[in-house]
């Protein structure tokens, strides 16, 4: 009887652990979807306000983060993200948000980091850090 309850308990493990799988998969799969599509619309090169109209146009919420990257010697502008999904990261981290983020640079420099003439560089996909201690 031990034998079997040990086999069904391992067997719904490993089904349990599949299913996470292919979750995942699904879920990289709709958030490599929106970088592809947000990626043939807003190309590098667009300014600021180009971006921000066309998500307003659209209904899209957007926010305006620091930087995305650890790149020091290119930051000269805020990102903005727009939320796609969100991912269970393991505790102490709880829910971690995953973004596409629209990385600009100053075309002139500016005190306040967000200009409406920023130039898009890069639209790349981003995961918050989320509440991790």
């Amino acid at each position: 009887m031990l034998v079997i309850v040990l086999t069904v308990s391992v067997l719904a493990s490993l089904a349990f652990r599949f299913e996470l799988k292919e979750a995942k998969k699904k879920r990289e799969a709709a958030y490599q979807s929106a970088l592809d599509t947000y990626s043939r619309t807003l190309i590098p090169g667009l300014t600021r306000k180009e971006v921000e109209t066309y998500f307003r146009a659209r209904g899209i919420k957007f926010e305006q983060m620091g930087w995305v990257e650890e790149r020091h010697e290119e930051r000269t502008a805020f990102a903005d993200l727009v939320t796609v999904g969100h991912e269970y990261a393991p505790w102490p981290c709880g829910i971690q948000d995953v973004s596409v983020a629209f990385e600009f640079a100053a075309r002139e420099p500016h005190e306040s980091w967000i200009s409406d003439t920023d130039v898009l560089k890069k639209v790349l996909i981003f995961r918050s850090e989320g509440g991790c201690l």
